[in-house]
């Protein structure tokens, strides 16, 4: 019930709350002209996959809409880091594009949606970052994307870290990978969702890769038949534009 009313409550904070633009603070929130501008500037003509270099072992195909960037970067900080959730539905909608590529791109996911459902899998945040924020802000921004996608759809928030990890913001490559590993596993309550299930994992930016390769590892541990990975933007080295950037079969 809670996670059906926080989309609620956000949209109708929209509305009595006057905001200010995300980016420039200018007062026509929650994203002027300009700023629109300068984000759509960060997105790809369609979605394309996300080749992180080096790869980590275990990174599932990860469709991405844009490249994580200037103002599409800062667009996800306000939204997670600085309590701006009016844009929501703005990111969500940039999202959406990457998720129907994935679900496209895969036959398996496909005949998910028309039979027993694609399960969508937000990554989960840290225990820290949880306390920080106040809350999940990754979860109603999926929610919201999902709602886009034809047939059976369940977002589910199966997740959790099994160990304190360190912040990842200074790690490289290697470090993250080892950072994370073994770090995440499926709620034992939540087991039965993942087993044979075709299963999205949605985080909103990609860095090095290394932390869909763990929460995929965590629900192929639990039985997940296949992962796929979408993400909003991913960093310019990170993306294969010349082999994947059109759109993929639906």
């Amino acid at each position: 019930m809670r996670d059906r009313l926080t989309p609620m409550l956000s949209d109708l904070l929209d509305l009595v709350l006057p905001a200010s633009c995300a980016l420039c603070q200018r007062p026509a929130g929650p994203l002027c002209a300009a700023c629109r501008g300068a984000v759509d500037d960060c997105i790809h003509p369609s979605p394309r996959v996300a080749l992180p270099s080096p790869p980590p072992p275990g990174m599932p195909q990860c469709w991405v809409s844009g490249e994580a960037s200037g103002a599409l970067r800062a667009l996800v900080t306000a939204y997670k880091d600085e309590q701006r959730r009016d844009l929501r539905r703005t990111l969500a909608a940039l999202l959406a594009p990457a998720l129907r590529a994935a679900v496209g791109s895969s036959p398996d996911a496909r005949a998910a949606v028309r039979g027993r459902g694609l399960v969508v899998v937000p990554v989960s945040g840290s225990p820290r970052a949880r306390r920080r924020r106040g809350d999940v802000p990754l979860l109603p921004l999926v929610e919201t994307a999902v709602a886009g996608l034809s047939g059976r759809v369940l977002v589910a928030d199966v997740l959790v870290p099994t160990r304190i990890t360190r912040d990842q913001s200074t790690l490289d490559a290697a470090q993250r990978a080892s950072n994370l590993a073994g770090a995440m596993a499926v709620r034992e309550r939540h087991e039965h969702v993942v087993a044979g299930a075709v299963c999205l994992v949605v985080d909103d930016l990609v860095t090095t890769g290394a932390t869909f390769a763990e929460a995929a590892r965590a629900l192929h541990e639990a039985g997940a038949a296949d992962v796929l990975a979408a993400a909003i933007g991913a960093t310019r080295r990170r993306v294969d534009g010349a082999r994947h950037s059109q759109e993929p079969p639906t």
